[in-house]
């Protein structure tokens, strides 16, 4: 498989070949602030397997991993970012976007240790492409993800890539007349975060349903402008559906499979609802839906993981 090389100054090779010495160039990972860039290499592994380093912080303002063991945010985000930098590697313009139209996220029984920070290895194969080999307008990747050997987790993730006018033209007809009022966000405490700004429910018109809460300001979600929802933003927002449902503010999701059947608008009212099964333990299970006017937009069914 053919990869630029596209590694920066300060690179140094570690015992599998990929180094951890630096953060990849942040265009890569369509980041425009240097801190949120965890991808640090990638390496070709032969056939259609790929390597991919990352690093992940000991303590972040809005992911949260340590003892208790890997954040399912976190590690989607990471998958995300290693998906397009293994486009971009394969020859698709900077220019382009990426729509994320499925992901799966599943963790291992494992713990991080909480005093350096985490150096993760991905391997990432790739299972479809559509289009040229290079320049592919579309891509069906699998990741597992170790750190020293162990397994942490594994992932499944698909782009569809658009060209800027190929874009222009998909987005032609979006809302320009809003009906997103202002909402009043859910306690953070309720949600398992300390800040207000992390929180995306408010309160809702029926028993486990909320509105979703959109801050064009976050500086997670919105790293740089969009004219639409982020994924990012909508799994944040099933897993926060599951932590009210439960009454856990600190579940997560043992694993996920997420659905993204249209983009969100950031014009439009969106409603969040969530289904639970079991009792908030280990075995339960939930589904979440976000629609508009009875229109699924995206649903989500994962597995509760309780973190202590």
């Amino acid at each position: 498989m053919e990869l630029s090389d596209q590694r920066g100054p300060g690179w140094e090779p570690g015992p599998n070949g990929l180094s951890f010495s630096t953060s990849m160039p942040r265009e890569l990972v369509h980041r425009r602030a240097i801190s949120e860039v965890f991808i640090t290499d990638m390496a070709d592994a032969g056939g259609s397997r790929v390597l991919v380093g990352a690093q992940w912080p000991r303590w972040h303002v809005f992911y949260g991993a340590g003892p208790a063991g890997v954040d399912s945010a976190l590690m989607a985000e990471t998958l995300r970012q290693a998906v397009i930098v293994f486009a971009h590697r394969r020859g698709v313009p900077l220019t382009h976007q990426f729509l994320m139209p499925h992901m799966a996220i599943s963790l291992a029984a494992a713990e991080l240790d909480p005093r350096s920070p985490a150096e993760i290895v991905l391997e990432l194969d790739l299972l479809r492409f559509s289009g040229p080999p290079v320049n592919p307008t579309g891509l069906l990747m699998a990741a597992r993800f170790l750190s020293a050997g162990k397994e942490l987790g594994r992932g499944e993730a698909s782009a569809r890539i658009l060209g800027a006018a190929a874009y222009d033209r998909y987005r032609a007809q979006r809302p320009t007349e809003s009906d997103a009022g202002s909402s009043v966000p859910l306690d953070p405490l309720q949600v398992g975060h300390e800040s207000i700004r992390n929180v995306v429910l408010a309160a809702g018109a029926r028993p486990l349903s909320w509105a979703l809460r959109v801050d064009q300001a976050h500086p997670i979600f919105f790293d740089h402008p969009l004219d639409h929802v982020p994924g990012m933003l909508l799994v944040e927002a099933a897993r926060q559906a599951l932590r009210v449902a439960s009454g856990i503010p600190h579940a997560d999701f043992a694993s996920f499979n997420a659905e993204f059947r249209s983009l969100v608008e950031l014009a439009h009212a969106v409603e969040v609802s969530a289904s639970l099964e079991g009792n908030g333990t280990e075995s339960g299970s939930a589904g979440v839906r976000i629609s508009r006017g009875g229109r699924v937009l995206m649903s989500l069914t994962g597995a509760l993981k309780v973190r202590t």
